[in-house]
């Protein structure tokens, strides 16, 4: 199990000290500077050629849930866009989630030392697609989860352009039934998982699942299996891998000229192939006539 820590905008502050410092994937780098702006550097040509782009002025905000979001401001918006952001042990997840108690005290369905790690209600906190030198494209469907001891429920939600307002609603399985979020409000979108005025979810699929350390697997395919990432004080999870990991670079300018110096092999040409001679024709070619 990784058991990690997590990085949050302490005291309302906006500084993006917390996150300073280079960030990178296998097509970006990130890197996070002192004067609380980002600098975008893409690995172009198949990481062939270090690209430095766009600078771009950014903040940190709290979300509706707790949860830490990026606000980058780009110069064709007048109103900085929201990236909410979950960070585990220098690990960056856009697609995270975060546990959430909608349930009160006397009710047999709170968590307790005796339930499994993931066992609850877990809200989900992301919704863009990638941290990019353009305004990041917002996911229009979303899943929450639910665990019991030995299942997951998987629960949609879908934007709506309603007022958001902090109300439950009912999902019931049976004898089994408990509470999750009518609206969720990621960044500054609104989502919702029943029609108009409706008390209960009416749709939902449910599956086992099983825990195998650092990862787990939903439904019967065990070889199915999922990364799992759960902070140090279990507020977070993710169930992927992260969108970018602190870098081991320390100077970023003298890792561009140096990775830019270097002279990289020639792409083959494709169309090469239909030059190429048969074995039959090279037989031939060999040949001689007696």
């Amino acid at each position: 199990m990784f058991l990690c820590l997590t990085v949050f905008s302490q005291n309302g502050s906006t500084d993006l000290a917390p996150l300073s410092g280079i960030w990178e994937n296998s097509n970006r780098i990130i890197s996070i500077r002192e004067d609380n702006s980002l600098q975008f550097v893409l690995k172009t040509f198949y990481g062939f050629y270090f690209d430095k782009t766009a600078i771009l002025n950014a903040y940190l905000d709290s979300g509706e849930n707790g949860e830490t979001i990026l606000r980058i401001k780009y110069p064709s918006e007048k109103k900085p866009q929201a990236h909410p952001i979950g960070v585990i042990n220098d690990k960056l997840f856009l697609d995270f989630y975060c546990r959430t108690n909608l349930e009160s005290s006397e009710d047999t369905n709170v968590y307790n030392e005796n339930n499994s790690l993931l066992f609850g209600y877990w809200r989900c906190c992301g919704n863009v697609k990638g941290i990019e030198v353009a305004i990041p494209a917002s996911k229009e469907e979303l899943i929450c989860y639910y665990f019991t001891n030995s299942e997951v429920y998987f629960l949609r939600y879908w934007q709506a352009d309603v007022p958001y307002e902090r109300e439950t609603v009912q999902v019931n399985d049976g004898d089994f039934s408990f509470k999750v979020d009518k609206l969720l409000k990621v960044g500054d979108i609104v989502y919702t998982c029943v029609v108009g005025r409706g008390l209960f979810v009416r749709n939902f699929e449910k599956t086992t699942y099983k825990i195998n350390e650092n990862t787990v697997s939903f439904g019967t395919d065990s070889e199915k299996k999922l990364p799992l990432y759960l902070s140090q004080d279990g507020s977070l999870v993710a169930f992927s891998e992260p969108y970018i990991i602190r870098s081991e670079i320390t100077d970023l300018e003298s890792t561009i000229a140096e990775h830019n110096s270097h002279t990289h092999n020639p792409l083959k040409n494709p169309l090469d192939v239909f030059k190429r001679k048969t074995a039959w024709e090279e037989k031939l070619e060999k040949m001689t006539i007696k």
